[in-house]
């Protein structure tokens, strides 16, 4: 009652300023039988909200003296409290755990604010104070949830156990590594659970999660990984411990490297096959250009003969992913965009002297494009970084198949997409690659170094493409090129049956491999 009055009175835009998102009680009450059983007599909770974890614990009826301390920022959250701040067993402090001092607890559990640490105001004044108090650089950390979680685990007793709800993208990512190296030089870790179908049980979730448990025994003990997969499991489960489908080693999980393809690899019934290397072998993908403004920088034809700027100032260029519509973009379809007006040029100005450039960078400068983040760290401000047409576009975000764009236009990208650049050795294998990408084998390989944000949305960095796997040379060799020059054909008026030919080239690889 109290979490569905606290979301019909907030609007959605407070919640997401602050990060919030409610932990199901089916959820909160496998992570509070998990802390409890120990007998822990002082309990944290960072990240307080509407006090779930709290009730869970006194559903329990522990057979001991305990007390929670519970932080939380959010006053208005404060007012729907009433009734839970009149307990004897509970201190609720209207403050910052990030900011608080270091105190021990026998055990932590929690569910952080779920918000980039760039959103975070204060961060600039806290940093140093939080670096200082955990013995950490925090360079880099894009998420406050690890920041939570680092804290945290720096204030668990001595065989203390913590339950903590974190973003399944901290798995893969670089500010991941310093956690990860900790949870498991340190043993920390014990369990990791995993849900399947996550908007089935965190239907508010804004990002695909995970809930880690930790025990500081300082006990050397293979890590426990739990696939669930429906609400009813969560129910039927008695007790969470003894509740796995795998097992890891700390050596089977190294912090250096990505943990969801190895997580993954456990629980899909997709491998990689034998022989596949990483895709950096045949080049690199890079982002797209940043602009800062595109806004200023994404012109169209209309506005370029307005403002009468010649083409030597401007270049063809992608500035949003939905302009292209299919997997294969030719000449054609950047005429067909260009006499719809479509915004398909970048000013790239090579002519400072230009009194129509001139002019247009003084309209930019009134509205202050030049005081952007990107743009004022630049001299000049417009001057943008180079790129070459890449030959196969990646799309950054996607829900359900990968986006894959053969590209064989001399248009750039913006950051709606990450560029393929082959070396010496992927020059000639630039379509094979292409039909290796559309093909589901090929993504569902992709998808297994993705950062998943909730929903099905997928994202991907340049690294996370450049180390996902594919063919290597030999196996690549087996594919007739013939057969693929047949396939982009009819990828420009049939994408499904393409995808389906491609699918058929590939079988003959891993076939081949099956067959030595």
């Amino acid at each position: 009652m109290r979490e569905s009055d606290y979301i019909a009175n907030t609007k959605i835009s407070y919640r997401k300023d602050y990060g919030q998102f409610f932990t199901p009680s089916i959820v909160s009450s496998i992570m509070a039988k998990w802390i409890t059983e120990n007998e822990p007599k002082t309990i944290l909770d960072p990240a307080f909200g509407l006090g779930v974890f709290y009730e869970e614990i006194s559903k329990l009826s522990l057979q001991y003296q305990w007390n929670l301390t519970a932080y939380e920022i959010d006053n208005n959250i404060l007012d729907y409290l009433d009734n839970i701040q009149d307990n004897k067993n509970i201190t609720i402090l209207n403050q910052d755990f990030l900011v608080s001092e270091i105190n021990y607890y026998d055990a932590i559990i929690c569910n952080p604010p779920y918000m980039r640490f760039q959103k975070f105001i204060n961060r600039h004044n806290i940093l140093p104070k939080i670096e200082q108090q955990i013995g950490k650089k925090l360079v880099g950390y894009s998420n406050i949830a690890s920041i939570f979680l680092i804290k945290a685990l720096q204030q668990l007793n001595s065989n203390g156990r913590l339950a903590f709800i974190l973003p399944f993208e901290f798995f893969n990512t670089g500010y991941g590594k310093e956690i990860k190296k900790t949870l498991i030089e340190k043993h920390l870790l014990k369990q990791i659970i995993i849900f399947a179908n996550e908007k089935d049980i965190f239907p508010d979730a804004t990002t695909t999660i995970c809930i880690l448990f930790c025990e500081n025994n300082q006990l050397q003990q293979d890590i426990k990984i739990t696939n669930i997969k429906t609400t009813q499991e969560i129910k039927d489960i008695s007790n969470i411990s003894n509740y796995y489908h795998h097992k890891l080693t700390n050596i089977q999980l190294p912090h250096q490297q990505k943990w969801t393809p190895i997580i993954l690899s456990l629980i899909s019934p997709q491998k990689i096959p034998e022989g596949f290397c990483q895709l950096s072998e045949y080049g690199t993908f890079k982002r797209g250009i940043a602009t800062g403004a595109n806004d200023f920088f994404a012109l169209n034809k209309s506005i370029i003969e307005q403002l009468e700027i010649n083409d030597k100032n401007v270049c063809l260029c992608i500035t949003k992913s939905h302009l292209i519509k299919q997997t294969i973009f030719t000449d054609d379809d950047l005429d067909l965009l260009i006499k719809q007006d479509k915004r398909i040029y970048c000013l790239d100005v090579k002519e400072s002297n230009s009194q129509a450039v001139i002019n247009y960078l003084k309209l930019g400068e009134e509205k202050g494009y030049h005081q952007r983040y990107l743009t004022k760290n630049r001299n000049p401000w417009y001057k943008l970084e180079k790129r070459e047409p890449a030959p196969i576009l990646f799309g950054v975000f996607n829900r359900g198949r990968l986006k894959v764009i053969r590209n064989f236009t001399t248009a750039i990208n913006f950051t709606c997409y990450h560029g393929f650049y082959a070396n010496l050795l992927g020059h000639n294998l630039i379509d094979k690659l292409f039909i290796y990408l559309i093909s589901d084998l090929g993504q569902e390989i992709i998808k297994m170094n993705k950062r998943s944000y909730g929903n099905q949305l997928d994202k991907f960095e340049p690294r996370d493409l450049n180390n996902g796997y594919c063919p290597n040379m030999k196996q690549f060799n087996y594919i007739n090129q013939k057969d693929v020059n047949k396939i982009i054909k009819i990828a420009k008026i049939d994408e499904k049956k393409a995808i389906l030919m491609s699918n058929h080239l590939i079988k003959q690889i891993i076939n081949r491999e099956i067959t030595k």
